[in-house]
């Protein structure tokens, strides 16, 4: 497996990094803590808009209740074993999730690339919110994907997960050091995916479909408009494959229809009657609807 401090540099002089005890330096001295839960902040310092960026906590808090009920374990279940199949013959590999969150998605993808493949697979995940960053360390610690210590301690698994606080339109990753980049349901960082990818790469695009949550809009919205929008290829890659997964699942209490809304951009956007009449319900079945992109770089 590749050792991950070998493709991580200092995010402040993109110098390479060693552990020391509890944190990790740079050649050039820069020194980056290691949290509690195995984390490393690796945010540019000193911009104030790094501490106003990510998920607010009561959204990450709102996505790990519902993602562990698994009402979405399908979509990375079904989008790994697409990537298993374009995936490029490699003796390891290290994924990259562009947006990572909380880190369900990510920690399935691994696990399943790696079952699927049978080889090594690191996975490094990215976001703005430390607090998400720290809510996937926990999860990949209790799967057993990240060493007590945290990033840099010696770790035997043959599937890794880790999890870092960082802007993902400069990640702290060494160019061509990535096998695949993926984008979940957030901003497409692809000429930054690009630099990540050597030749052969893979860039990932899973973005919702016309229908997802239609029922839960029809409620919250008098009007609800669609887009046919789809992805498109971004500069320096060609396209792979399209392909979309639609299903639906029944929401089984109150409290996990507010989980729901509470991750979703609607939450912003809905007046007080719209989120009231949500609230009033016990259930509420809605459709799952996804698109899948694969690119390659060219």
């Amino acid at each position: 497996m590749t050792d991950l401090l070998d493709i991580l540099k200092c995010p402040v002089c993109k110098g390479s990094l060693a552990r020391r005890e509890r944190c990790l330096i740079c050649e050039n001295g820069h020194n980056f803590d290691i949290a509690k839960c195995g984390y490393v902040n690796m945010l540019p310092p000193g911009r104030e808009k790094n501490s106003r960026t990510g998920d607010e906590r009561d959204m990450v808090r709102a996505r790990v209740d519902f993602l562990s009920r698994g009402y979405y374990g399908e979509i990375s279940r079904r989008f790994a074993a697409l990537l298993s199949e374009i995936l490029p013959e490699r003796d390891s590999y290290v994924i990259c999730d562009m947006g990572a969150g909380e880190g369900y998605h990510t920690c399935q993808i691994a696990d399943t690339v790696h079952e699927k493949l049978s080889k090594d697979v690191l996975a490094l995940g990215f976001d703005a919110s430390k607090y998400a960053a720290e809510c996937a360390s926990k999860r990949s610690k209790s799967l057993g994907f990240m060493p007590k210590g945290g990033i840099g301690e010696a770790h035997e698994s043959k599937c890794a997960a880790y999890f870092m606080p960082g802007n993902i339109f400069s990640l702290p990753l060494e160019d061509s050091s990535v096998d695949a980049a993926v984008s979940m349901f957030a901003p497409i960082a692809a000429e930054e995916a690009a630099r990540l990818l050597g030749k052969g790469g893979i860039f990932a695009v899973v973005a919702s479909g016309r229908d997802h949550l239609i029922e839960m809009r029809r409620i919250i919205y008098d009007d609800v408009h669609f887009s046919d929008a789809t992805t498109p290829i971004p500069e320096g890659f060609c396209e792979i494959s399209r392909s979309s997964l639609t299903y639906k699942v029944k929401i089984e209490s109150t409290d996990d229809i507010k989980s729901l809304f509470m991750m979703t951009p609607f939450y912003y956007k809905t007046s007080e009657k719209g989120r009231e009449e949500l609230y009033s319900l016990d259930e509420l079945e809605v459709t799952v609807d996804v698109n899948y992109s694969f690119f390659e770089v060219i």
